[in-house]
């Protein structure tokens, strides 16, 4: 399994979370480090297709994430520091 980010972006108004991140991903575990405010969170809610990205694409084995929708994320593990119930 590979998973290519490429130049993926997040903006807000004038607040850009995530600015052109590209990186490819393959088998295994990793981890996000980094700053209160640097924009992990948004990185993360964008590969898990709970928020749309303003520019760049995000493929799964060459496949558009997007379009996979529940296939995509049955694939991924994801645990965020702080979750809620409903």
């Amino acid at each position: 399994m590979e998973l290519c980010i490429d130049r993926l972006t997040k903006q807000y108004e004038n607040k850009i979370a995530v600015d052109r991140v590209s990186l490819q991903l393959t088998n295994g575990v990793y981890g996000l480090l980094g700053a209160n405010g640097a924009g992990k969170t948004t990185l993360m809610r964008l590969l898990c297709n709970i928020q749309n990205p303003t520019s760049g694409k995000i493929l799964l084995n060459g496949k558009n994430a997007v379009g996979l929708g529940e296939r995509y994320r049955s694939l991924l593990g994801y645990l965020p520091q702080h979750f809620g119930y409903y």
